[in-house]
C-alpha cells in the first residue's frame, strides 16, 4: 500500500487518540526534543557515509518529528502541520524574489545578501534585544553554537579579513594554553579549561575562514577514528592493548586498510 503525507498526519492523529498509543500520548513538545536531535544526527550520519538507503530511513524519521510536534502542538491549540507548511512556503517565495518575482540575483554571494537584508527587514521591531547575537539558540551543541556566533559577528564586520590572520590566531591561543600549563607545577583546572575553550573557538573560526562546518568536520573524525579503532580491534583479535609499538603498527595497518 502507498502512503501518502496526509496518511502519516493521521497516523500520528490515531497515535495520540483516546484509543492510541499510551507512550504517544505521554509526549508533549519538551519530551520530544531528545528525539529530534538525535534522528537529526543519525541523518548527518548516514548521509557523511553516503549511505542511501539508511538516509532515507531516517529522513523519514525526521519527518515524523517534524509531523509529532505539529500533531502536538494542534492539540494544544498553537497551530497545525498545515500551518508549518504555509509559513514556510511564504517564506521561501518571499525570500528568493529573484526565482519569484522581478528582483536579480546573480550568484550565491549576492543571494545570501538579499535573504539577509529580507530577514532583516522582516525582524524589523520585533526584537526586544537588539544585539547581533540575539537570535542565537541558547540550545546549539557547543560547537555549532560557536560558528554561529562568529557568523553573526562577520555580518556586523568584526571578523578577521584573511583565512591566514585567523590562523595566527589559533596559535596566539596554543601558546597561551601552554604558558599557563607550564607555569607551575598545579595548573589552575579553570583557567586551562578556559584557554582550551579560546582555542577551540579560535580554530572552528579559522575552519569557518576554509568554508568548513565544525559540527560536521568533527562528525566526520569520531566516525573515522570508530571505524579505525574497530579494524585494529579485528585485527589485534583483543580491547586490551598494552605494548605501544604494536598498538601503532595495527594502528597503521587499520588506517590502511
Amino acid at each position: 500500500m502507498k502512503y501518502s503525507f496526509d496518511d502519516l498526519v493521521n497516523i500520528l492523529k490515531t497515535l495520540r487518540s483516546e484509543h492510541g498509543c499510551p507512550w504517544d500520548k505521554a509526549q508533549n513538545v519538551s519530551t520530544l526534543l531528545p528525539y529530534l536531535i538525535e534522528e537529526t544526527y543519525e541523518y548527518i550520519e548516514a548521509a557523511q557515509n553516503s549511505d542511501i538507503k539508511h538516509m532515507q530511513e531516517e529522513l523519514g524519521d525526521v519527518l515524523l518529528q517534524v509531523v509529532f510536534h505539529a500533531q502536538v502542538c494542534k492539540e494544544e491549540g498553537a497551530f497545525d502541520i498545515n500551518d508549518v507548511i504555509q509559513g514556510i512556503s511564504e517564506k521561501m517565495i518571499r525570500r528568493h524574489p529573484h526565482v519569484f518575482g522581478n528582483a536579480n540575483a546573480e550568484d550565491s554571494s549576492a543571494v545570501r545578501k538579499q535573504w539577509d537584508e529580507i530577514k532583516a527587514e522582516e525582524n524589523k521591531g520585533q526584537l526586544k534585544d537588539p544585539s547581533a547575537m540575539a537570535k542565537v539558540p541558547k540550545g546549539f551543541p557547543p560547537l555549532s553554537k560557536a560558528q554561529e556566533l562568529q557568523r553573526r559577528a562577520t555580518k556586523v564586520g568584526f571578523d578577521w579579513k584573511h583565512a591566514e590572520d585567523s590562523f595566527e590566531k589559533v596559535v596566539e591561543e596554543f601558546k597561551e594554553f601552554e604558558k599557563e600549563r607550564q607555569a607551575t607545577d598545579f595548573p589552575d583546572k579553570n583557567r586551562l579549561e578556559e584557554e582550551f575553550g579560546d582555542i577551540l573557538f579560535s580554530l572552528i573560526n579559522y575552519g569557518r575562514h576554509c568554508g568548513l562546518n565544525a559540527a560536521l568536520a568533527l562528525s566526520k573524525a569520531n566516525n573515522k577514528f570508530e571505524k579505525r579503532f574497530r579494524k585494529m580491534e579485528v585485527l589485534a583479535e583483543t580491547s586490551n592493548f598494552k605494548d605501544k609499538t604494536e598498538v601503532l603498527s595495527l594502528w597503521e595497518k587499520a588506517k590502511g586498510s
